[in-house]
């Protein structure tokens, strides 16, 4: 569904099908990416969503079908659990600098950009889990990155850093990143992005979040979960 065909297009994935042991996960998915765009990738466990992404990037290769990248900086940012377990010593701008090839200048700018150039100092292994989000996302612009992959980014950080860090991702944004987020926050998402991605092994549905509804696309399972979890996740920073 060619949402922004004015852009420029980043990634064309043409019925890709992806198999990981014996498990068909991805199945005759066709996506387009276009520059300037905020996807949000939402779906149930299971769906094949972190799969998409790193097929998307050439990291795993489709068993069938065609994926086609233009020219651009791609970085994949893992879930909050997977960053940087054996460097957390390091300061906030010592892992910046990891992006800029020490250049400090590039650095400072690109904390700025996320809010975070007070904390400089600040050893990583000290922020919390927002704020760890939004240095390693500095560390991307650093090198220049221009297509940002997230995977999970807000799981296990209160509601406060969510929005904090959603005010960031739409400031990139409207600076041109394109951003790619898998979520299970599916009402902040819709909230959020500029187009959405209900993906179940195959694309369920792909356009615009407006007329995305979730007891439509979702197992009802899922839906009653995270609204249960969200309630109460909300009750617990009153």
């Amino acid at each position: 569904m060619r949402l922004h065909a004015d852009k420029r297009l980043l990634i064309d994935a043409d019925t890709i099908s992806v198999r990981l042991g014996n498990e068909l996960v991805i199945d005759q998915v066709s996506v387009c990416i276009h520059s300037g765009e905020f996807i949000g990738l939402i779906g149930p466990n299971g769906a094949g969503k972190s799969t998409l992404l790193r097929t998307l990037l050439g990291l795993i290769r489709p068993i069938s079908g065609t994926i086609t990248r233009e020219k651009a900086v791609y970085d994949y940012v893992p879930q909050r659990g997977k960053l940087y377990d054996g460097i957390t010593p390091l300061s906030v701008l010592e892992v910046v600098k990891l992006g800029s090839k020490g250049d400090e200048r590039t650095a400072h700018q690109a904390l700025k950009a996320v809010q975070m150039e007070p904390l400089a100092a600040t050893r990583f292994n000290e922020l919390s889990g927002g704020q760890q989000q939004r240095v390693v996302i500095a560390k991307a612009l650093a090198a220049s990155a221009n297509v940002l992959i997230l995977d999970e980014p807000t799981t296990g950080i209160d509601e406060q850093s969510q929005r904090e860090f959603y005010a960031v991702l739409r400031a990139l944004q409207a600076k041109g990143i394109t951003i790619i987020m898998v979520s299970h926050e599916v009402e902040a998402v819709l909230t959020l992005v500029t187009r959405v991605i209900c993906l179940n092994r195959s694309v369920l549905y792909d356009g615009l979040p407006e007329h995305f509804e979730a007891d439509q696309y979702l197992p009802t399972v899922y839906t009653d979960q995270h609204r249960q979890l969200h309630h109460q996740h909300g009750e617990s920073h009153v």
